[in-house]
């Protein structure tokens, strides 16, 4: 008997997420007017109290079920990847979902162009309200020089570039250039993993459609403090850095990182340094926030700010720290942690 022709391996990787948002996950890609496709649901942890559900959409999905001890997300996508068979390979995490022509529209489109990347645009999710995220307004083939641009724009955070949600890969390309994500990685790991397969492709295809819809876990805005965040994010910079340092070919890109670099000082300054979890008093706050600052690799980058890669809160914080001003920066930490807190109804 011939063996079904897969189109799209949707990798799904699954961990500590609620019933009823996974099945909404799943209803999605069941709704899909494409059919060639599988779904390769990855458990990071013991798949048994996700069954009952999971069980639901056998007879109705080429559904596939890992599972793996407690990894982390790039583990979990590594696997599936592993395991796809498909022409293209599309990331969905298990609380977001899609449209029902966006797998259909992107694999054609990107059989059409031969790219090997496709790209359309999230909607970002708060609760009730939604907020589309447009990185161009017009369809776009990034190749050859024009490249450059789209791979520096993985490096820019609020392009939405870096994400690998939204996207479709195509397999060969992941497979002849040996892309995997990197499991010592557990922040920004989509930002290095993207910057690498930019690089590795010769025609990216960008789509202004809003197709992937990315729920904000407002319960994750306000959780328990991590003592180990900076240092998290201080290793992926750290990587993205080893990457350019590694092809040699790519200083186009060195204003890109530093703003890279700096989006995730003001992540940092929010979630670590200014975070009302760290046990620290303002001014103690503030002075473990001016030795972060000194580490090398944001001192390096605030020597080259490029304020038109940041929104209008973002520039002013930055400003503050080009003015050493950190009391302006706590408090603009203290009115996105009040913002959070709104945001989960707190």
């Amino acid at each position: 008997m011939e063996e079904k022709r897969i189109q799209v391996s949707v990798v799904v990787p699954v961990y500590q997420v609620p019933l009823e948002l996974l099945q909404r996950c799943l209803d999605s890609l069941k709704a899909q007017t494409l059919h060639e496709i599988e779904v390769l649901l990855v458990f990071d942890e013991p798949a048994r109290s996700y069954l009952p559900v999971v069980e639901k959409y056998r007879g109705v999905l080429d559904l596939h079920v890992l599972e793996q001890a407690h990894g982390g997300v790039s583990a979990a996508r590594n696997l599936g990847m592993s395991h796809a068979r498909g022409t293209w390979v599309s990331f969905v995490d298990s609380d977001d979902w899609i449209n029902p022509d966006m797998l259909s529209g992107m694999a054609g489109e990107g059989e059409s162009q031969q790219a090997d990347i496709v790209m359309a645009q999230h909607v970002m999710e708060y609760g009730t309200v939604s907020q589309p995220r447009t990185y161009l307004p017009q369809p776009h083939l990034f190749e050859g020089e024009e490249k450059r641009q789209f791979e520096c724009d993985v490096l820019k955070p609020q392009t939405g570039a870096g994400f690998v949600t939204a996207k479709l890969f195509r397999r060969n390309m992941l497979e002849e250039g040996n892309l995997r994500f990197r499991e010592d990685l557990s922040a920004a790991e989509d930002a290095e993993f993207m910057f690498r397969a930019a690089c590795q492709a010769r025609r990216i295809l960008c789509l202004p459609q809003n197709v992937y819809h990315y729920w904000f876990n407002t319960g994750s805005a306000v959780r328990a403090y991590r003592p180990d965040y900076a240092q998290r994010y201080m290793r992926s910079m750290e990587a993205i850095q080893a990457d350019l340092e590694a092809m040699g070919d790519r200083e186009y890109c060195r204003d890109a990182y530093d703003s890279c670099v700096l989006y995730h000082l003001l992540l940092i300054a929010v979630n670590d340094s200014f975070h009302p979890g760290n046990g620290l008093s303002g001014a103690a706050q503030r002075r473990a926030f001016r030795a972060m600052v000194a580490q090398p690799i944001f001192a390096k980058a605030l020597k080259h700010i490029h304020y038109g890669d940041f929104s209008t809160t973002r520039k002013i914080t930055l400003l503050c720290l080009q003015l050493r001003c950190y009391f302006g920066v706590e408090l603009i930490a203290k009115v996105r942690h009040w913002q959070f807190h709104r945001y989960a109804g707190k």
